[in-house]
């Protein structure tokens, strides 16, 4: 049996499957595009704290719904992730994400 190269995007599904922690990352998106905005807006860069906190909100979804493993350093300073985040909502808007997920737990093997 031969080893499955997955994509960066097929592992970051992979560990994006639960409704709980789609919805707690669904929070850690919306501080995370908020924080910069209340900062500039009320002229207070406190608000910026938001942007890494976003990250460890993220990253407490992994944990409360046992959605995968996560490192820190990935969940508050990977640019890949705030990418991956935002496409993904964009993907579960369009009703395609599932699409995504069915075709990376084909690729690894994984019972659906």
């Amino acid at each position: 049996m031969s080893a499955v190269s997955l994509t960066s995007w097929e592992l970051f599904v992979l560990r994006h499957r639960k409704p709980g922690n789609l919805a707690v990352h669904f929070v850690s998106f919306v501080v995370y595009y908020t924080s910069p905005c209340l900062a500039l807006g009320l002229k207070n860069p406190l608000y910026l704290l938001g942007l890494p906190l976003s990250g460890m909100i993220g990253a407490s979804g992994h944990f409360l719904f046992k959605d995968g493993g996560v490192k820190v350093k990935e969940a508050t300073f990977d640019p890949k992730v705030v990418m991956f985040v935002t496409l993904m909502f964009y993907k579960i808007a369009k009703g395609t994400y599932a699409r995504d997920i069915q075709a990376a737990q084909t690729k690894a093997g994984l019972q659906s």
